[in-house]
C-alpha cells in the first residue's frame, strides 16, 4: 500500500510538472531583433511619432495581457507606408505598457485585417533609445497632415467662435483690471 501511495505522489509530480506548467508566452524572448535595415524592409510602415493616446478596447473587468490596445500616433518622420499625421496601431496590452502619452517613438508596424500592429519582437523603440536607427535610415519624410483632421477643422465653426469669444473675454478682463489698478491709485 505504501508503496502505491509513493508511485502515485511521483506520477502527480510528474504529471503536474508536465501538464500543470504554462508554457513561455511567445512574446519572452524575440530570436533575435533585425537590424534597422532588415526591420524597414520587413515593416509595412516605419515612422516616428508622438503617442496621442492609449485606449485599451476590452471593455471587460476582466483584462488579459493579451487584450487588445489601440495606439494614436501624431507622426513626425516617416520612412514608409504613412501617408498622414495621425497614426493608430494595435498591439496587445503587454506590449502597449511600454508606450506613454506625449512621448516619442520609432516605430515598426506590420498590416494585418485590423489595422497596423506591433509585437514585442520589433524595433519599436523610444526615439531617445533609437539612435542606431535614425542614423541607418537617414532623413524620413514629413507626413501631410490628415485630411480628416483638415476636414473637421473647417467644418467646424466652433473653433472660430471660440477664438473670438475668447479673445473678447480677454479684452474685457484686461480692461477691468486696468480700472481697478486706476481706482486703487486714485486712493491712495
Amino acid at each position: 500500500m505504501r508503496i502505491r501511495l509513493v508511485m502515485l505522489a511521483i506520477v502527480l509530480l510528474i504529471g503536474g510538472g508536465i501538464f500543470g506548467t504554462n508554457p513561455a508566452p511567445a512574446h519572452a524572448s524575440c530570436a533575435e531583433i533585425p537590424s534597422p535595415e532588415t526591420a524597414l524592409q520587413q515593416s509595412d510602415a516605419v515612422f516616428s511619432g508622438i503617442v496621442l493616446s492609449v485606449k485599451a478596447l476590452n471593455r471587460s473587468k476582466w483584462g488579459s495581457s493579451a487584450d487588445p490596445v489601440e495606439v494614436a500616433f501624431r507622426v513626425t518622420e516617416a520612412w514608409k507606408g504613412v501617408d498622414s499625421d495621425r497614426v493608430t496601431v494595435r498591439m496587445a496590452a503587454s506590449v502597449a505598457n511600454r508606450f506613454v502619452e506625449g512621448m516619442p517613438y520609432m516605430v515598426y508596424a506590420r498590416k494585418t485585417l485590423t489595422g497596423l500592429r506591433i509585437d514585442s519582437c520589433t524595433r519599436t523603440a523610444e526615439l531617445a533609445k533609437a539612435s542606431d536607427d535614425l542614423a541607418a535610415l537617414g532623413k524620413g519624410k514629413v507626413p501631410p497632415p490628415s485630411p480628416e483632421l483638415e476636414s473637421a477643422i473647417r467644418s467646424n465653426p466652433a473653433g472660430k467662435y471660440l477664438f473670438w469669444s475668447g479673445t473678447a473675454f480677454a479684452a474685457l478682463a484686461a480692461i477691468v483690471f486696468v480700472l481697478l489698478i486706476l481706482r486703487l491709485r486714485r486712493r491712495h
